[in-house]
């Protein structure tokens, strides 16, 4: 059974993740790509010998069984709610969507339609969070208190869509997402309530009156207690700085703590001071695109069981969405 994809979306995450990773699944052919600009259109199509379209309906209208949308966060529920009604099942990029109402209406439409929604929270395809979830059960940790940390330096101009809360959600939705979903998935408990604290450090920020960098204290049942740490804000004298990982784990019966060795110590000084990446991306292995697309292809088929829901993502999404209400509010807010 071989799989036709359209992709929606030819930008960064297409170029930077999913490109490769839908050239090295098997059992797949995409078909189709759309973007609102035709050379990026284009650009795309021709990497997999596929139709080009700038329309939306033209390319719903293509046998397409599998829609991809890589698209920034404030139209991923348009884009997918018309693919859902069109037949097609549906891979949207994290967050599911800017809202939770937006997001709930993405789910009952795929209900409605009997088909797929999958949503790309890649670091539950990272092999080193994968393999730490797999110790902590080997030897029966029971996490009871959990840091996650992500940290970088967003490049982009404070006019690029991720400056704009109302497009983007800001680093709360954006980074934030990734830290609620693992804290929910390591804890496998649900949250109860959230604390969260913001500031606005970069010039950037401060100009579209939004945070770049944001703390959250979740409480989730059980007595555990989650601090996610997500910033844009870390100084980097490069366009693209490195992106950090910190993850301390303390639990019942022992403590597992992760400090990045992703980028090499050592720095290279050439006409400027350099750390090599181990990816493009900063942000997780290259692999964990294709572990992740190759698995919702798999279930879509029939092969798999879900890892990891649209449902999921919904409630990563609105512990986020409560934090934000939290540092407006100042006090603690339940999810």
């Amino acid at each position: 059974m071989e799989l036709k994809v359209g992709v929606i979306g030819c930008g960064n995450i297409f170029n930077l993740a999913h490109k490769k990773a839908l050239r090295g699944i098997e059992g797949i052919r995409v078909v189709a790509c759309m973007d609102i600009d035709p050379e990026r259109a284009r650009e795309g199509a021709k990497e997999f010998r596929a139709k080009a379209f700038t329309s939306l309906d033209e390319f719903l209208d293509t046998e397409v069984d599998v829609v991809e949308v890589l698209t920034p966060t404030y139209t991923h529920a348009e884009l997918a709610v018309e693919a859902l009604k069109a037949g097609k099942h549906v891979i949207v990029e994290k967050p599911i969507a800017l809202t939770v109402e937006e997001g709930e209406r993405m789910i009952k439409t795929a209900e409605k339609k009997d088909l797929h929604l999958f949503v790309g929270h890649v670091r539950r395809f990272d092999k080193r969070w994968m393999q730490m979830k797999e110790v902590i059960k080997k030897r029966n940790i029971l996490p009871m208190h959990i840091r996650k940390a992500e940290v970088q330096n967003l490049p982009f101009p404070r006019d690029y869509w991720y400056w704009d809360e109302n497009r983007s959600g800001g680093v709360a939705v954006d980074l934030g997402v990734h830290v609620t979903d693992f804290l929910r998935w390591f804890f496998e408990s649900e949250p109860v309530s959230v604390y969260a604290v913001g500031k606005s450090i970069k010039e950037e920020a401060r100009a579209n009156g939004t945070f770049d960098h944001f703390m959250m204290m979740i409480k989730f049942e059980g007595g555990k207690t989650g601090i996610a740490e997500v910033s844009w804000a870390y100084p980097y004298p490069s366009r693209y700085g490195v992106f950090y990982h910190h993850v301390d784990i303390i639990g019942k019966n022992g403590r597992i703590r992760y400090t990045p060795l992703d980028t090499p110590v050592v720095g290279v000084a050439k006409a400027n001071f350099e750390m090599p990446r181990f990816s493009p991306l900063l942000s997780t292995f290259p692999d964990a695109f294709e572990r992740e697309l190759r698995h919702f292809f798999n279930c879509i088929k029939g092969k798999e069981e879900p890892v990891v829901t649209a449902e999921d993502a919904l409630i990563a999404l609105k512990i986020a969405e409560r934090a934000k209400e939290s540092a407006r509010k100042g006090e603690v807010v339940e999810v």
